[in-house]
């Protein structure tokens, strides 16, 4: 079975506040696998979180950054 984290754990993480996931949630942005367990809380798998926090790294990467030489 995969690891899974809270959602305050996972806004830690990601650097945002719990009320932005669940915002996000809502919006259908964010980390994917969420599982609502009870009326208040909300796991994700840790994968799902690692992967979005890669891909968002990515996205802001410089070109050096991300290791493309600079002509």
């Amino acid at each position: 079975m995969e690891e899974r984290i809270s959602s305050a754990r996972a806004a830690a993480l990601i650097g945002v506040k719990t009320q932005t996931l669940a915002k996000w949630r809502c919006l259908g942005k964010g980390p994917s696998g969420w599982i609502q367990v009870s009326a208040t809380h909300v796991t994700y798998p840790i994968s799902e979180v690692e992967q979005f926090l890669a891909a968002r790294e990515a996205a802001t990467a410089t070109p050096l950054e991300a290791g493309q030489v600079q002509r």
